[in-house]
């Protein structure tokens, strides 16, 4: 049988859902990333969780638009993988969902941006 939690009364309890504590994951970046990080070690590890939420706060000045990238660790290969990509057309708080991170390290990657200056920050969240 499964591992099952049991509730006080001795009923099979739902799935459970603990999220952790928000973390930094990149903080003060400035620049577009020129490639893809060396290794997995400053990634997301994903390790015991289903999904990531990203909180990604951008500030700017002349800004027309901001391109970011969740990437994935293929640890056999080691190499990163492309994932989903948005992007921001103005600055702000944002919210990026990553459905599928299933224990995989994952690296939000600034692929891309136009205008004068930016900044960006991302917390993230794992469940």
């Amino acid at each position: 049988m499964a591992n099952v939690r049991i509730d006080q009364n001795g009923l099979a309890k739902g799935p459970v859902y603990e999220p952790t504590a928000p973390a930094v994951h990149r903080s003060g970046v400035t620049a577009v990333d020129a490639s893809d990080p060396a290794d997995p070690s400053g990634g997301i590890d994903g390790q015991g969780y289903e999904y990531c939420r990203l909180d990604v706060s951008i500030t700017g000045t002349g800004f027309t638009s901001l391109d970011v990238q969740v990437i994935f660790w293929n640890s056999r290969q080691s190499l990163w993988f492309g994932g989903a990509a948005t992007q921001f057309t103005a600055t702000g708080r944002y919210a990026l969902a990553v459905p599928d991170v299933r224990g995989s390290i994952i690296f939000l990657k600034v692929t891309a941006f136009s205008g004068t200056s930016f900044s960006l920050s991302a917390d993230y969240v794992l469940s």
